[in-house]
């Protein structure tokens, strides 16, 4: 669960497409160069969104941590979930179409490198990484090099057009600790529980569907009440290093963002609903929160210097966002 390291989240926002009052949206001519062979689910200006594009990122969870976490919960319904993820695949057409704009680009050579870095990460060969990735829902290795290479671009264009306003002071900072942690000498901690449904970083999308609904029932067991959280957590959950998912008391930037970013808003005795990280999907108890003296300054002041980088940040890609909804027209067939 603990992760070490900062990291800027780029929020997701699930922003509906805008349309006249009033007016029914207008159907859309489809792209130059594009058949409707298999469903389209949504128009972005000149690109197009596929069903298959919608199912292979509703259940890939590799998909869901493409854009760093943040604390959303992940929905129940079959329905919720394609809405919030075909927002989700929107918002990146039009970073990509940004991206186009620019004429920034990607070279072989740092797709290669990034396949590379899977292949030594999970000692995988070649055939071995084809395999894996049609697991994902990719037809084909050559596929997956595309959204390799896109995923880059996005992350490139958000670097271009929003890494560089980042502008955190020193004051600033400064309020922050003075505020909320007594001039630097103490840290919130806060106890919690959770139950971990671990998803293996191959899982296929139907593999993460099953795992996901898994997560739910558990979920549904623990708010009826009937056996304790503990009891459940020594039952259910995959984190066998937490005694009845037990997890101590625990400081902010010791945890995995999403994770720490939603047990943060909990109140005591809460529990959430499903939240999904890189290890899987969690339920969380807020148990119990207090003060403690802070054992690292340096690492309060980074801490506090990266979590307003983070708001920053996500104010900064919410208003882009929005101008780029504004300018384009999106089309969705739902």
């Amino acid at each position: 669960m603990s992760r070490c390291g900062f990291a800027l989240i780029l929020a997701m926002f699930l922003a509906t497409p805008a349309f006249a009052a009033g007016n029914p949206p207008r159907r859309a001519a489809l792209p130059a160069g594009y058949i409707d062979v298999e469903g389209i689910v949504a128009v972005v200006g000149d690109q197009i969104i596929l069903q298959g594009d919608l199912r292979r990122a509703m259940g890939s969870h590799q998909q869901a941590q493409s854009l760093v976490p943040t604390d959303a919960e992940r929905p129940r319904s079959e329905r919720d979930l394609r809405l919030q993820t075909l927002q989700q695949l929107i918002d990146n057409a039009l970073i990509l179409k940004a991206a186009k704009d620019l004429a920034l680009t990607v070279e072989d050579k740092e797709v290669d490198a990034q396949l590379a870095g899977t292949k030594k990460k999970n000692n995988w060969t070649e055939e071995e990484l084809e395999e894996a990735v049609k697991k994902l829902g990719f037809a084909n290795l050559t596929a997956y090099r595309t959204h390799v290479r896109q995923e880059l671009l996005r992350m490139q264009m958000l670097r271009v057009k929003l890494g560089s306003r980042l502008r955190v002071t020193d004051e600033e900072v400064k309020r922050v600790i003075d505020q909320e942690h007594e001039g630097g000498k103490t840290e919130e901690e806060i106890r919690s529980r959770h139950i971990l449904v671990l998803v293996p970083p191959d899982a296929s999308p139907v593999d993460v569907a099953r795992l996901r609904e898994k997560a739910w029932k558990i979920h549904d067991e623990v708010v009826a009440g009937k056996r304790s959280f503990p009891d459940l957590a020594e039952e259910y959950s995959d984190d066998h290093g937490a005694d009845k998912g037990d997890l101590g008391y625990l400081r902010r930037w010791t945890l995995d963002p999403t994770f720490s970013g939603r047990l943060w808003k909990m109140k005591k005795g809460e529990i959430s609903g499903v939240v999904q990280t890189p290890f899987g999907f969690h339920i969380i108890q807020m148990v119990d929160r207090r003060k403690a003296p802070v054992k690292d300054a340096e690492v309060l002041e980074q801490y506090v210097r990266a979590r307003l980088s983070e708001e920053q940040f996500t104010r900064l890609y919410k208003t882009w966002i929005e101008e780029l909804r504004a300018a384009a027209h999106i089309e969705t067939r739902m």
